[in-house]
């Protein structure tokens, strides 16, 4: 008997051993089953730390640049002011040369102070002598005015004329400046942009062949390697204050719609390419200086292809970018935060 209870107790522990294997194994089970989003969650969330890496290794090279542009842009509208001061200038002296030249052969047939002298004095009353004497006094005025019109405005010329040589000499340096530090920053791009795509493919495959949208429900407009700063409110050609944000990327980058809605393409001298975005929520995107173009007058899904990268209209010969402008029915605010985002 006390052999069979022994045997008995055994086989009691050895089942309740196995049954506690059982509950350990079916708790985790279902841990693993239950928990499969904040895993992949935490995968992209390493996944854009990773391209946030990758693009602040380009922006050294981007401020570089950023730098050279502003320094550009505010020589040459400084040289298209004094360029138009001179042609206004221009235009001044040759009318009160000529006038001036007209006055002074109006005098020669008059013959010269005698002919004033005859003029004050041939009055015939005291009134027609005061009155005689106060026209001279004008003229006399007038003249002195027309002179130093003349005067002032060739200094004024001159003055413009060698600002014009000494900024001319400038431009002609920062253009090289410019260059260099845009070849530099491509540089960087060009050799990060392998490594980047494959990241965002890698984000594409983890959120079921997307690219998600960023923090404010927006997708990025450019998807590849890039650089951007805030520019809102820069100098640029004209006269003109930047109202957008310049993503730079290497010619033929993938852009995107950052929000669903109908995409217009479209042409114009200054955007070259462009395509006006008119989202759900009642905001228009403008992305300018495309390369081409993927859709025509559709309806697009947030973070579908639209365009491509390039530098058309007035960037062309320049930077490959994506001029990027937004704001609530076509009333433009500064997107840079709204960029960042979406990252």
């Amino acid at each position: 008997m006390m052999r069979l209870s022994q045997g008995r107790t055994r086989v009691e522990r050895v089942v309740t051993l196995c049954g506690s294997l059982l509950l350990v194994i079916a708790v985790l089970g279902a841990s693993c089953l239950a928990s499969p989003a904040p895993a992949r969650a935490a995968t992209v969330v390493q996944l854009k730390a990773q391209l946030e890496a990758l693009r602040r290794e380009a922006t050294p090279a981007g401020d570089a640049y950023d730098a050279a542009l502003t320094k550009l842009e505010d020589t040459q509208y400084r040289i298209k002011q004094t360029d138009a001061r001179i042609k206004s200038a221009s235009k001044k002296l040759t009318v009160a040369e000529d006038a001036l030249a007209a006055r002074a052969d109006a005098l020669y047939r008059q013959g010269g102070d005698m002919g004033v002298f005859d003029f004050v004095f041939g009055a015939t009353s005291w009134d027609d002598f005061v009155t005689r004497l106060d026209y001279i006094t004008i003229v006399a005025m007038s003249d002195a005015d027309l002179i130093s019109t003349v005067k002032d405005t060739r200094i004024a010329l001159q003055t413009d004329r060698v600002a014009l040589l000494a900024d001319a000499k400038v431009e002609k340096d920062e253009l090289a400046a410019a260059s260099t530090t845009y070849k530099a920053l491509q540089g960087q791009m060009a050799a990060k942009k392998t490594q980047y795509d494959r990241v965002l493919a890698a984000i594409a495959h983890q959120s079921g062949g997307k690219h998600p949208p960023g923090p404010n429900g927006m997708v990025f407009p450019v998807r590849g390697m890039h650089y951007y700063s805030n520019t809102w409110g820069a100098p640029r050609s004209g006269g003109r204050s930047h109202k957008g944000t310049d993503i730079m990327s290497p010619k033929g980058t993938p852009v995107v719609a950052v929000v669903s809605g109908r995409v217009r393409p479209h042409w114009n001298s200054l955007g070259g390419k462009s395509i006006t975005l008119t989202g759900d929520n009642g905001w228009q995107y403008y992305y300018a200086h495309l390369n081409g173009y993927a859709v025509g007058n559709v309806r697009v899904k947030a973070g579908q292809l639209i365009g491509y990268v390039g530098n058309t209209g007035n960037a062309s010969g320049g930077a490959n970018h994506c001029h990027f402008q937004m704001g609530p029915g076509g009333r433009w605010v500064n997107p840079y935060p709204y960029l960042r985002g979406m990252e």
